[in-house]
């Protein structure tokens, strides 16, 4: 008998990304292409299902062997329809029925979700998996993937916490200085304005602009780009802009893993996305700053740790949709 497999695919606003994975979460194939931007919704969606197509077609996958096809998107979402409500990163998504357009051009049922779900899903599924004591895995994490913003997901007791409108989790939007930098969403002081890599990059950036002194002066006054990697280094090296910067970034991580905490109470704060390409430097800093802001009558702190799938948490997540939907 023909193993049965899944295709999960992650609709970011730079790439679009599937992967064939069988049920021990395990990537069979995969591919990436640029996701066309500002060519409107129904160019996106055609790159989308061709992406799915041609995966299926190298990877010779017949209609019996594909049991369906899960996809995280950016929300806000209506789940229960299958349907992206709007989308900062595709002002042309607007209450777009993508996992039926998506169910008719691939003849297989597809599960749409949140794109910060499916990644904490696929953190959580991959986990449980490898797991050989099964009565010690851990049933709740909460992951925050700190990439172009702050994407988020929230599993308890083995699930995804999608909240009474579909949008639990948007921890990125979680105020933690009011009257602070304008968010896109229209809020002020959003968590991900200070601790997205996206924004420690620009708010380096800004600065230097600004005449602030760095070892990166050089590189931004003559238009050569910057990101998070860049400050984590300079950081490292004594560089006291970008350890400014870095040092508010992890202070303002510490005060989210904190209330997440004491919302949520998890086993696990997973950390992923390209301010983790940092490792230690990352985690060390957040657990200080965690130590002397948190309570003291309880001992009840999550373990604060790394992604372990890296860019693969997405399409392993949207897969994993689809085998416990099936199971």
């Amino acid at each position: 008998m023909i193993a049965p497999l899944a295709i999960g695919i992650d609709l970011g606003g730079t790439n679009i990304k599937a992967a064939v994975v069988d049920q021990q979460a395990k990537v069979i194939r995969s591919q990436s292409h640029p996701t066309p931007t500002g060519r409107g919704a129904d160019t996106i969606i055609d790159e989308i299902v061709t992406l799915a197509k041609g995966l299926i077609s190298e990877s010779s996958i017949q209609n019996s062997e594909l049991i369906g096809v899960g996809i995280g998107a950016p929300g806000p979402l209506d789940i229960q329809r299958g349907r992206i409500i709007r989308s900062v990163n595709f002002p042309d998504f607007k209450d777009i029925p993508l996992r039926d357009l998506m169910q008719e051009q691939l003849h297989t049922p597809v599960l749409l979700d949140n794109d910060g779900n499916v990644a904490a899903f696929g953190e959580y599924w991959a986990g449980s998996i490898a797991c050989e004591d099964q009565s010690n895995t851990n049933d709740s994490l909460v992951m925050l993937t700190l990439g172009t913003g702050v994407g988020a997901g929230v599993i308890l007791h083995g699930k995804i916490l999608h909240g009474h409108f579909d949008n639990a989790a948007e921890l990125g939007h979680m105020i933690i200085e009011p009257n602070g930098l304008t968010c896109p969403c229209g809020q002020k002081g959003c968590l991900e304005q200070y601790t997205s890599a996206s924004r420690v990059a620009k708010r380096v950036r800004d600065a230097i602009e600004l005449g602030e002194s760095s070892v990166l002066t050089s590189r931004v006054l003559v238009g050569e780009s910057i990101d998070a990697e860049d400050v984590s280094k300079a950081a490292m090296g004594g560089d006291l802009l970008c350890l400014q910067i870095w040092d508010e970034a992890c202070l303002y991580l510490a005060i989210a893993c904190i209330n997440i905490q004491h919302i949520y109470n998890p086993a696990r704060v997973v950390i992923g996305g390209g301010l983790s390409k940092a490792g230690s430097f990352l985690i060390d800093r957040i657990q200080q700053y965690i130590q002397k802001h948190q309570w003291s009558i309880h001992q009840d702190m999550p373990e604060i740790t790394l992604a372990k799938l890296g860019y693969d948490a997405g399409v392993i997540g949207a897969a994993g949709l689809v085998w416990t939907n099936k199971s």
